[in-house]
């Protein structure tokens, strides 16, 4: 009995003190700005400039995303972004700016003298009237 009451009493006191050291611990994460970037995203449709000149579209801008790697480290340069996430990057800007179309311009890889890789992304911003 008293060892039960011991093993009862070691576990509560454990319990409080996990508890109370635990109370001024933080949490942080990116996984909102992750999902919200996600969904604006995906309320913008790409389009080519031939198709968009079928819409009644209001032409909101550029939207450009670029990456610069300046390391020779081969480990960062097996890491760049994708060309998809920087897709996605502008589309996350045209839906920041309103729209809901894109039309990609170019995306790849191209040559800076400063980096050692360098990524481009560059498209237009529309806004389509969908007539809901």
């Amino acid at each position: 009995m008293k060892k039960a009451f011991l093993a009862t009493l070691g576990a509560t006191v454990l319990a409080v003190l996990f508890a109370a050291g635990c109370s001024n611990l933080g949490f942080r994460t990116n996984a909102g700005d992750i999902a919200v970037g996600n969904v604006k995203a995906g309320n913008v449709d790409t389009y080519t400039s031939a198709e968009m000149s079928r819409f009644k579209a209001r032409f909101l801008g550029e939207v450009t995303t670029y990456y610069c790697e300046n390391s020779l480290n081969p480990a960062k340069l097996d890491n760049l972004p994708s060309l998809s996430s920087m897709a996605k990057s502008l589309k996350v800007q045209v839906s920041q700016r309103g729209g809901n179309a894109i039309v990609m311009k170019q995306c790849g890889r191209l040559v800076d003298p400063s980096c050692s890789a360098y990524l481009e992304c560059n498209g237009e911003a529309y806004s389509i009237d969908r007539g809901f």
